[in-house]
């Protein structure tokens, strides 16, 4: 039987970016009703990240696009605004809202040295990020971050790139399969003329835009790209290809098909509600399934914001928690490609989980963490070589959760407080003959340690 708080810990792991020591202590305070209302209410605040100014004067303009694209390259100020974001996921109240800005980001994965556009990109997710998808995959096709990464303004009436309109099927609505090669040459004629102007901002241009007629999907007509989005909206494999990932996502990396259909579904008749789909499935019986629980692979994003939230953990130096991400496989802002991450089980290898269960020992000058530089973007040459990555951190307020007399007790209430699952009877009586030989002054700090150190801690 799962219990009242067992299921708030998992909401909130899932919907609401973990919780501080303090929360933990009064989550029954509550109840999960309460918590879920609380976690939508809070994300209905739109804060945007204006970590990065723009880089021309108000009203000014480059002289032409491809000198404002050599201006905005920077992956120093890329790496800033990734780190920026980081901070306002650990320390936000509309948490939901920051989270679903996360999953989006990872939707239409973008990638491009260009730290501003890449924030306009960033704050035109999170205000979509529980709205209508509808209003969003719109507003994300003109995107200038996009258009550059999908080669868009590359798309002309007598010479169309394919990129964007590719990608828009099989990655962003309706999958891989359910289109053909006529399909994207034809959609991508729909959206020739679409590019950025000199200030950066999308804009049209009538006369580089093919007005002929297409035929795309069955259908004939001269379609723009809006008409292209909106047929894809309108057919309700858009609805499944969306509803299925958020389900692997929030739920469980294997899908229900009866529960994807009936999301779907309602998806569709919401004419894409997003926080709709959201509130069915936070509030739904089957989401606090014990098949659920502690099934998902945190990823080392909702690894570092869980150990800033728990013990305040903060590195020594602004890019460490950089170079760190980058190890461990997720640097927000330099997604892979874009299909984005896989996440689920692709977030664990040897070398990465060695690092995961090594990282709260690091923290207290146990461990040491060695990682090298790679090259990123305009940067060349050779791997530097490796440098000790350091990290403090604060306990005070999480060693108070716990307690018990005996090292047994100890290890069973840091255990109940950390993990989503439990620990096996072996686990139990290795982490006791280890805590064994702590001292009384650090026992309650070696019992949190040893549990952060286990493979079930990486699961949520």
């Amino acid at each position: 039987m799962i219990s009242e708080k067992q299921k708030i810990r998992h909401l909130l792991h899932r919907a609401g970016l973990g919780f501080t020591p303090g929360e933990e202590a009064v989550l029954e305070n509550k109840k999960l009703s309460e918590h879920i209302d609380e976690l939508f209410k809070n994300s209905e605040t739109i804060e945007e990240l204006s970590y990065l100014p723009y880089p021309l004067k108000e009203g000014a303009e480059a002289y032409s696009t491809k000198i404002l694209l050599l201006m905005l390259v920077s992956i120093t100020d890329t790496q800033a605004l990734s780190m920026a974001w980081m901070f306002r996921l650990a320390t936000t109240k509309a948490a939901l809202r920051e989270q679903m800005t996360v999953f989006w980001h990872n939707h239409f994965a973008t990638s491009v040295p260009l730290a501003y556009l890449m924030q306009v990109q960033n704050n035109t997710i999170r205000k979509n990020a529980l709205g209508s998808f509808r209003t969003l995959a719109h507003a994300i096709a003109k995107d200038p971050a996009m258009i550059n990464y999908l080669n868009n303004q590359q798309n002309h009436k007598n010479n169309p790139n394919e990129n964007f309109a590719r990608e828009l099927m099989e990655l962003f609505t309706i999958g891989f399969g359910n289109y053909t090669e006529k399909d994207i040459k034809e959609s991508a004629r729909a959206f020739t003329g679409w590019t950025i102007d000199k200030k950066g901002e999308y804009t049209f241009r009538a006369e580089d835009h093919d007005d002929g007629v297409k035929e795309f999907r069955g259908k004939s007509g001269s379609f723009n790209g809006e008409d292209i989005i909106n047929m894809l909206l309108d057919d309700k494999l858009t609805a499944k290809f969306i509803t299925r990932k958020i389900y692997k996502e929030f739920v469980n990396e294997f899908v229900d098909e009866e529960r994807i259909s009936a999301l779907a579904e309602e998806f569709y008749n919401s004419d894409y509600d997003i926080k709709k789909l959201m509130k069915t499935i936070f509030s739904s019986e089957w989401f606090y399934e014990e098949k659920n629980i502690g099934t998902k692979i945190m990823s080392p994003v909702e690894l570092m914001i869980r150990m800033k939230k728990l013990i305040n953990l903060t590195p020594k130096e602004d890019l460490i928690q950089v170079k760190f991400q980058r190890v461990l496989g997720q640097l927000l802002l330099f997604p892979p490609n874009v299909a984005g991450w896989k996440g689920g089980r692709n977030w664990i290898d040897g070398a990465s989980l060695f690092l995961r269960l090594n990282l709260a020992l690091a923290s207290r000058g146990k461990y040491k963490i060695n990682a090298s530089d790679k090259p990123q973007f305009e940067e060349t040459g050779e791997i530097k070589p490796a440098r000790e990555l350091l990290f403090s951190a604060e306990w005070s307020a999480l060693s108070q959760l716990i307690n018990g007399e005996t090292d047994e007790q100890l290890i069973q209430s840091a255990a109940e407080k950390l993990l989503q699952v439990e620990l096996t009877e072996t686990e139990k009586q290795k982490f006791v003959a280890l805590l064994n030989q702590s001292t009384v002054e650090t026992k309650k700090i070696d019992a949190l340690t040893l549990i952060m150190s286990s493979p079930s801690f990486q699961l949520i």
